[in-house]
Order: structure tokens, then sequence, then C-alpha cells
């Protein structure tokens, strides 16, 4: 089943990507209003992977809400695997390699569906990785199948890439491209006490560790006892792993096609040559902090915590270094109200807190502004 033509041409669109990401890093931080220009018809995608079964992407970007869902040979109901939105999200839904098996099988019965290509561009925003992954050889196949970025959009003005402006030189503007360090850090459950684990009748659940002071949180319904199809799932794997066994590949037409294709043809290991011919990747130390920052606004307005939030985000994202986003109100101590920022900060904690800093100098925060990296406060003077 080829790929719905509304959706097929919208894959070389940056404002599609950005839309389908629905990240906060996504958006220029000079507006707050960007993201609702960015409107998205309800669009969907089915991936055969063979004897009846397939998995199922729905999504409408303008209401915020992606669901991944599988099909099976019995039924033309869709089983939910899990969703992702912004308020009650549960995508941890996949293994990376359970992700590459229907990928390949999908490639099997539809050349036109390349892998590395749309299948992974697409579903791996459901996947959720522990320390049994190598992103050796995870970081190739996402490089290919998020392509090539296309090039800077030519403006007069930088603040305004999409307006024809009559004055100044052609400035180009990098238009916003998924990456797979950003994939990464959305997925990436190593450092977080996430594991997945089989059982003896070969069920496979993903769980967390006690979650204090972690990077990231476990949503997901492929908790032990949850709300998760393991039977129909396991008999999805095992059609595409026949359709694999059974099919003719496609001829590859770049080196991480080929490198999949000679280890089915090989049968070796998967990931095997994809590690070896590509090499070590770039990303093996790469990771995401998040930080939370308190913000006492005493007498001042929501505008005050707008403008923080804001040049938060600038800097950190110019520097490529992280992104900040509003997540709530409290009262700190004295009942004063505040706005609490979520702050991830990429790589190198020490890096990120040096640029913040800076910028609640900027904005003479106070003495109450209180920041913190695993519930442990981090000094601003």
């Amino acid at each position: 089943m080829p790929l719905p033509d509304q959706l097929r041409i919208r894959l070389d669109d940056p404002d599609f990507w950005r839309a389908y990401f629905f990240d906060v890093g996504a958006r220029d931080a000079h507006d707050e209003d960007e993201e609702a220009e960015v409107e998205i018809v309800p669009l969907g995608a089915v991936f055969p992977v063979g004897g009846g079964y397939a998995l199922v992407l729905d999504f409408d970007t303008r209401c915020g809400i992606i669901r991944l869902g599988m099909r099976t040979q019995d039924s033309a109901s869709t089983l939910e695997l899990g969703w992702d939105d912004q308020s009650h999200w549960h995508p941890d839904a996949l293994r990376w390699t359970e992700l590459d098996l229907i990928a390949r099988a999908a490639a099997v019965l539809d050349p036109a569906l390349r892998h590395p290509g749309p299948v992974l561009a697409l579903a791996a925003r459901f996947v959720v990785l522990d320390h049994g992954d190598d992103l050796d050889a995870v970081t190739p196949l996402m490089d290919a199948a998020f392509g090539t970025p296309p090039l800077p959009r030519v403006t007069t003005d930088p603040m305004t890439p999409t307006l024809p402006i009559d004055f100044g030189p052609p400035v180009p503007v990098a238009v916003w491209w998924p990456r797979t360090r950003d994939w990464l850090h959305r997925v990436d459950g190593r450092h977080s006490g996430v594991a997945w684990r089989q059982d003896a009748a070969g069920t496979w659940t993903v769980d967390q560790d006690e979650p204090v002071g972690v990077d990231r949180y476990l949503y997901s319904l492929r908790r032990p006892g949850g709300e998760f199809p393991f039977a129909a799932w396991r008999d999805l794997l095992n059609a595409a792993e026949a359709t694999l066994a059974t099919g003719d590949l496609p001829a590859a037409s770049g080196p991480a096609e080929r490198c999949w294709t000679d280890e089915e043809r090989a049968g070796l290991p998967r990931g095997s040559l994809v590690a070896e011919r590509f090499g070590p990747s770039p990303l093996r130390g790469s990771r995401r902090h998040r930080l939370e920052l308190e913000l006492p606004l005493g007498n001042r307005s929501d505008a005050f915590a707008s403008a923080v939030r804001v040049d938060l985000h600038r800097t950190l994202s110019k520097a490529d270094l992280g992104w900040a986003a509003t997540s709530g109100w409290s009262l700190a101590p004295g009942g004063e109200r505040a706005v609490t920022i979520s702050i991830g900060v990429f790589d190198s904690v020490e890096a990120g807190v040096a640029l913040i800093r800076q910028v609640l100098r900027r904005h003479r925060t106070g003495p109450g502004t209180r920041l913190t990296f695993r519930r442990e406060p981090i000094p601003l003077d």
C-alpha cells in the first residue's frame, strides 16, 4: 500500500515536520504564536508487514495528537499501541529492533517504502531506548531516514523568513528539519532507569526504576500488566519475520540500505554491518539533561515570565545547547505566585547553566529564583 499522496508530498516540507514533532525546539523563540500558523490536515499511513498485519499511524497536528496502532489479519479495527500529544502522552511503545524489523518488512512488500525512509522517520518517535540499544547501529539509519535538510530560505529580514521585504541584502535562513540528535534526546531512556525485559513466554515489556531525579519519565501502555495488545503484537512481529524470510529484498540505493539488505542476505545480526561500516556514532556521549526553574513574579506581570522564557529559549537554542518551555504555575515560599520553566540542556550541564545565569541577570529575576537539576539546587550567583 503506497503512502497517501497527501502525506507523500508533505515529507519534503519543513513546516510539516516542525508541526509533526510539535517540539518547543521547533519554534522560533521570537514568535510565541508562530506554531499556530502551521496547520496540517488529518493524515495517516498504513505500513503492511505481511500476513494481513500492519503498523498504523494517524495524526492531526492541528489538534496536536499522533496515534500509533496496528491491524491484524482477522479484524478491520485498529488496536492502540500508544499516542503522543501535549497533555497526556503515552508514546513509549516500541523497541528499536522491532521498528527496524517492521521497516525492513514494509520495504520488501513495497519497494517505494525505502528503508531507512518514511517508516523510521514517522514512527521512530514511538521508540524508547534502553542500555541494550547500540547507537552505532541506530544513528546511521535515523540519519538516512530524516535525509538532508532543504537549502536555507532566502529573505531580506531574518525575523520574517516567509515574507518578501523590499529592503536589505538577502539573508539565508536555515529551515527547521528533524535531526537524529533531537530524536535521540526525545526517546533516550538509557540514563533514566528505562529497561526492556522479556518474560518466559517471549513477551517484551518496558518499565522504569524509581523515577527520582531522572531526565526522562516513561509513559507507556507496555508496562507489565498494561493495556497493550501483547499477543497480537507478537503475531505482527512474526509476520514481519516471515516476510523477510520469504520475500525479495529491494535493490539498495544507498549505503545504509545496502547494510541491512546485506545483513538479511547473509543472515547476520541486524545492525551489525551498519555499526561496522559506519563506525562509532558521534552521538555516543550525547544526552539531554532536564532542569527546572522556579521564577517568582512578585508584583510583575505574566509578560515578565514570558520574556524570560523566550530569552532562555532563544539563548540556548542559538548556542544549540537546549530549549525552555513554561510547564506550570505554583506558589513560591512566602505565598507569591511563581512560574515553572522546564529547561532542556544538551550534553554539558555546565555550559547550559552558564547561559541560564546570563539570561537571569539580564532580567534581574531576583533572589527568590530557584534553578534545580535532579531536585538539587544550582547556585545562580
